[in-house]
């Protein structure tokens, strides 16, 4: 047997000095000249203002909401029916519909008003035979004033006055 062999020794961690503006584990900002100017992101930014010089109180580019125009109310079979929730639904069924229909063609959740962001849209409910606007099958459209649906042979109108 020989000599014994040297004690090992777990090697020394050495402590670096602490960068200026920055920490161990994230590296410090660049230089004042190198930062780059980067424009805020384009969907950020509203819409300008009309032509005319201000904007109408509220104002943001946008349509206004449906709910400052007052409460939308749908008129069928001459009865006007206030829609005071966010899912309205239409349909054959009598315990699963908001406003029922009483025709075989429609089925039982054909269509329903849903409210989303301050606007009321018309939505088919993955209907057999649809909802028509203007004669064209729609699958999903923002409600204005007067706006007339047909589900099957019904028409439904709708109006914020």
């Amino acid at each position: 047997m020989g000599p014994p062999a040297p004690p090992m020794l777990a090697p020394q961690r050495q402590s670096l000095p602490m960068p200026p503006g920055g920490s161990p584990s994230r590296p410090p900002p660049p230089p004042q000249h190198m930062q780059m100017n980067v424009p805020p992101d384009r969907r950020s930014v509203p819409p300008p203002i009309p032509r005319g010089g201000t904007a109408p109180p509220g104002y943001n580019g946008y349509a206004a909401p449906a709910t400052q125009a007052g409460v939308l109310s749908v008129i069928y079979g001459g009865e006007k029916i206030a829609i005071n929730k966010e899912r309205f639904v239409i349909g054959r069924g009598k315990q699963s519909s908001d406003l029922t229909l009483k025709d075989p063609n429609v089925s039982r959740q054909h269509a329903m008003v849903e409210f989303q962001n301050g606007v009321y849209f018309m939505v088919d409910m993955g209907s057999t035979n649809g909802v028509e606007y203007n004669g064209q099958r729609i699958a999903r459209k923002q409600i204005t004033e007067g706006d007339a649906f047909r589900i099957c042979d019904h028409e439904v109108r709708f109006t914020y006055r």
